[in-house]
């Protein structure tokens, strides 16, 4: 079998990893050239999977959806001069298997 151009042989294990999905170079690098894993809010991320897919997807995915917009839209609002209070190359991640995010996220306004 072939996936996205990797041959799998007969009798290999392959392990999926949702938590790499979103990160697929040829995918999700900005035209900017911003790298996946990088934080960037404008990105075109309308092919991620964090909701999953098909028949697997979360119930839920529209009302957070609408709160991560409501959210949003009016804490910029009411703070419009919020920025990073760190570079970007400084923030931390939590890496592992089960939730990817940042560890915290200083800001300024």
């Amino acid at each position: 079998m072939t996936v996205g151009g990797v041959t799998i042989p007969a009798g290999v294990g392959v392990i999926c990893m949702l938590s790499t999905a979103n990160r697929d170079e040829n995918l999700f690098t900005t035209d900017n050239g911003t790298a996946p894993t990088a934080l960037d809010v404008t990105r075109d991320a309308r092919r991620h999977v964090a909701f999953g897919y098909g028949t697997h997807q979360c119930l839920g995915q529209t009302l957070a959806r609408v709160g991560l917009q409501t959210i949003l839209t009016t804490l910029l609002h009411r703070l419009p001069t919020l920025r990073l209070a760190v570079p970007s190359a400084q923030l931390t991640y939590n890496e592992n298997n089960i939730v990817y995010g940042l560890r915290a996220l200083p800001v300024a306004w």
